[in-house]
């Protein structure tokens, strides 16, 4: 009987019959058996030490993950608290004079979408809406920076285009070392008409049935310093503005197609004799209708004027 053959499982039992030769191959062959699991059973206990390590590791750093999670979930609801107190409460004296209703939506806890209401040097009234480029914190804290200049120009000047001028120059350079700019529509209102100076915003006047768009040449602020245009348009009892922002026409539905700026002026016109909060809530239906997800921060304002 070989060693080979009792290898082979044939008979272990005759293991006694094995030449000396045979006998001292099989303990080497033990041996060398031997070593091999000592130097496995290593290799795996140090394998398993690693990844216990590892492991705790892991669990640390997903301690500290929860921990810088729930930070900035607290940071994100003072950043979202301070933002809505920015935003405008009441307002009687526009209340007066105007019919109006506001939806304003960010598309994360915060955002660049601002809306506000003023009341200018000369006593009348005004409405501004921007846009920030980009979306969460960092349009936040734009918007807020942006509010709080726009303050100041009120100070100075009066006049809508002096108005979003001297907020462009006082911005520009800021805004461009940030990469950032703003859209902007800025209404003032008289007794019969309104002026306005646009930069990229959007705007539409719906007066006995017809569409009015607005001009919109003039730059974003933050781009260049630039002279801006005003323009003027009569809004008298009955008429109805809308202001809004692109997240609303730009959002596409599940072909790919944008909601435009055509099918909400024409919702508004086809509601003006609605009173502004039912012409605002058939355009936020049929919206949420046609729309796949919204893509960005949303505002819409709609205005009529109400008798004197």
């Amino acid at each position: 009987m070989t060693l080979d053959e009792i290898l082979e499982g044939r008979d272990p039992d005759r293991l006694s019959e094995l030449s000396r030769e045979d006998m001292r191959k099989l303990f080497w062959m033990y041996k060398g058996l031997l070593k091999r699991v000592e130097r496995d059973t290593a290799y795996w206990q140090a394998t398993n030490d690693n990844l216990r390590t590892a492991y705790e590791r892991l669990d640390e750093q997903e301690r500290e993950l929860a921990r810088a999670y729930q930070t900035i979930r607290q940071d994100l609801e003072i950043a979202q608290q301070v933002q809505h107190a920015l935003l405008p409460k009441d307002h009687p004296e526009m209340l007066a004079r105007f019919e109006f209703s506001v939806y304003h939506k960010q598309m994360t806890e915060v955002g660049g979408d601002y809306y506000d209401f003023y009341r200018l040097r000369d006593g009348s009234h005004a409405i501004g809406v921007f846009d920030i480029s980009g979306h969460g914190v960092s349009a936040a804290l734009i918007m807020a920076y942006l509010k709080a200049q726009l303050v100041q120009t009120m100070e100075q000047v009066s006049r809508p285009r002096d108005i979003v001028e001297y907020l462009n120059n006082a911005t520009v350079g800021f805004l461009r070392e940030v990469r950032r700019y703003a859209t902007v529509n800025f209404v003032a209102f008289g007794e019969r008409t309104f002026r306005y100076v646009c930069g990229g915003g959007y705007g539409v006047l719906v007066r006995g049935g017809e569409v009015h768009t607005f001009n919109k040449g003039d730059p974003f602020i933050g781009l260049r310093r630039r002279a801006y245009s005003e323009y003027e348009l009569p809004f008298e009892t009955g008429d109805v503005l809308a202001l809004y922002t692109d997240g609303m026409v730009e959002a596409q539905d599940s072909a790919g197609a944008d909601y435009s700026t055509r099918r909400l002026h024409e919702l508004v016109r086809t509601n003006a004799e609605l009173p502004a909060n039912q012409i605002l809530q058939r355009c936020l239906d049929d919206y949420g209708q046609f729309r796949r997800v919204d893509a960005d921060d949303i505002t819409l304002i709609v205005l009529r004027r109400r008798a004197a």
